[in-house]
Parts: C-alpha cells; structure tokens; sequence
C-alpha cells in the first residue's frame, strides 16, 4: 500500500484495518451489539453448562452480515465457562465426502485439539478419565492410550485413525490394537460416545460445536444424501438415545448451525416435499431450541463497525478507545445510505476511501470525499 509511513506517523495505523473482510478471531474487538441476538444466544450457553439436555441453536443470515463472526463470538462467550469446551468446524471443503454423514463424525474429532486437552488437565486426570469409560468403548479407551501414550508416532497415528486421516490397514490395526475400521456411522457414534465420556471425565459438561458453512451441504452432497446428514445431526441431538452400547456418563452437545438464508430456503423446501412422504427435515426443526435471523445494521450500528475497525492499532495490537483516524457524521449517514447497513459491503467501501484518504493525506473523513472515491471506482 502507498504512504505507509504518513500512515503510522500521522495515524498509527499499520495497514488499512478495512481490507480485510474475512472474520478472524482478533475483529471479535469489532463485535457490533446485536443484544437480543447475543442475549438468547447466551441463554443457552449458560443453560449448556449445566445441561440436562443436548442443544441445536440455527444462526440464518446472507454472506456478509456476520455469521461465522457471530459463530467466534459464540465460541468466546462459551469459553468463559469452565464446563464448556468448545470447538469450530465447517462443512465447506473442497471434496465430496466419500462416507456421507461418518465425515461428520471425523470433523468432530479432527476439530478436538487433544494434546492441549492433556496439557491442561494433566496426566494422572488423562489416564483416570480414559479408564473410567465404560467396557463396551475398550477400542476407544485403546486408542485413546495411545494418543496418550508419550509414543509421538504411536499418538500420531493414533489421532488419525481417530480423525479418518489414515486407512486403518492390518498393520495399522495391529500396531494400535484394534480389529475395526471407522467404516461406518454407527462405528462412529460409539467413537463419539468414547470423547464425550472421555470429556465428562476431565470435567465438562457439554461439547459446545460452532458449525459454519452448513449451505455447503447442498453443493457437496448429492440430492439424495443430504437426508442422511439431517438424519445424523437429529440423531445426534436425541444423542445416547437409541444407541445400543453402554456409553455411561457422557458431555451433552450443543450445536451451534449457521446457514446462509438460500440453504435455509433449500431446507424449507425439502421440508415441504417431505410433507406426504416423510422424512428428517421436520424432526430435526422440532428439536431447534433457538433460530436467528442476522439482519443488516442501522445506523448506529454501522457507526460503530466503522468507529471500531478504526480503533485496531496493529502496531499495539489492541482496541484504542478513539478512532486513529476521524471521520464525520455524515461520512457515515452516506455509508449507510449507500450500503443498507449491509456489515461486508460498510467494510468494503469503507477500505476502498480510507485507502484513497490515506494516499492523498486527508485530514478526516467525510461524506463529500467519500462520494467522490466510490464513484471514481464505480461504486455509486
């Protein structure tokens, strides 16, 4: 970028804190109140360190107004609780899962860091947890010591036979000491079975998932299998129920399902079709406990985005409580005129005139110069 130095000494600014347009954890210090989202979406955070139930809570919105932000901003109001651990995985991916519904299952486990869990819980709390599930997991509690077991080839090997990263050959087998592939999905629920009691035994309560993506399911699976991950994800909430081993005492799961508003639509309408002919579509909704519409920003609120991304000094990299740089009030009524209020296309703008600002060294900025940089560059 141009002007780099008049950038920081001028301003502070290390970068166009504007440019980047995808959610990572450290814009969480951009976080735009949405209270009664976040208040409902805490309720059942609270309600999950204490469960006495599994949860499915569905966050609906369009690219670009904040799911997967509103995902990381579920992770960190969950991680203030002891009793919850918490995970991130997505359904977007690049190949078509060849097991539909046990790749689930695999991102699961693939989303658990074990070696951190064992670090923070220690060895002696490690082994008791492991030997405290119940006999009819033993090829969990196997594999599990060996995850475990200070051998770093063996614990390797161990995570990706857990995580379906590895084929589970003969020899493999052997040398883990197991007979049995994760082949199948109830192969995988038993593994599943063996975690949340492995987790209940360190302490928590409740294996708390953000799921991102879930759309991707209709562009990934064929028609006629996207029913079996319906399926699993219900299956998955009545969780033991209906499974045939003895799994003793088990974290619960809470779901935390983001969709963009066309998958939600797609899965409106494959609940209609299933209407005469049944199907998981409608049992899985019945179990939702929570559904959200992430709607666009008003005014305030798109004041605030544009106050809070200006506040990120990457030199410190904290939040400052002012702005490194002013801008007007009518700098940001034009923003949201142009925008809607729509949260990625604030930002996009918002990057394409603070970086023109900061080429020609503007004082602030202002509705008449913004005007002019987005239709220099076919904005408006």
């Amino acid at each position: 970028m141009k002007s780099s130095k008049f950038m920081q000494d001028e301003y502070g600014l290390d970068g166009n804190p504007f440019l980047d347009d995808i959610a990572r954890r450290e814009w969480l210090g951009t976080w735009v109140d949405r209270d009664e989202e976040l208040a409902d979406w805490r309720r059942v955070i609270a309600a999950a360190a204490s469960p006495t139930k599994n949860y499915i809570v569905l966050l609906i919105a369009n690219y670009g107004r904040g799911k997967t932000l509103s995902l990381l901003k579920v992770v960190s109001e969950a991680d203030k609780h002891e009793a919850i651990l918490t995970a991130y995985l997505t359904f977007k991916g690049e190949e078509k899962p060849r097991n539909p519904g046990l790749d689930f299952i695999f991102r699961i486990f693939k989303s658990v860091d074990f070696n951190e869990l064992g670090a923070n819980r220690g060895e002696g709390d490690v082994h008791r947890a492991i030997e405290g599930l119940p006999d009819d997991l033993e090829e969990v509690k196997v594999i599990l010591r060996k995850i475990y077991s200070g051998d770093d080839e063996l614990s390797r090997l161990g995570a990706y036979f857990l995580r379906g990263e590895v084929k589970g050959l003969q020899s493999q087998l052997r040398k883990l000491g197991v007979m049995r592939r994760i082949e199948d999905v109830e192969i995988g629920k038993e593994y599943l079975a063996g975690l949340l009691g492995f987790l209940r035994g360190l302490g928590f309560r409740t294996l708390l998932l953000a799921v991102d993506e879930l759309e991707y399911l209709f562009s990934l699976v064929p028609t006629p299998q996207r029913s079996v991950y319906l399926a699993l994800l219900r299956g998955l909430y009545d969780f033991p129920e209906g499974f045939s081993r003895r799994v003793g005492a088990i974290a619960h799961m809470a779901f935390f399902l983001a969709v963009s508003e066309d998958g939600w639509r797609k899965l409106e309408d494959m609940e209609k079709r299933e209407a005469t002919s049944g199907g998981p579509i409608r049992p899985l909704l019945d179990r939702v406990d929570s559904r959200t519409v992430l709607g666009a920003f008003d005014m305030a609120q798109t004041r605030q985005l544009i106050e809070k991304r200006l506040s990120y000094s990457r030199a410190e990299g904290r939040y400052l409580d002012e702005p490194l740089i002013p801008f007007t009030e009518d700098f940001v009524a034009f923003i949201f005129e142009e925008t809607q209020g729509e949260p990625r296309h604030v930002i996009v703008r918002c990057g394409h005139v603070l970086d023109a600002g900061l080429e020609k060294r503007i004082a602030r900025l202002d509705k008449e110069f913004a005007q002019q940089v987005l239709q220099e560059r076919a904005f408006i």
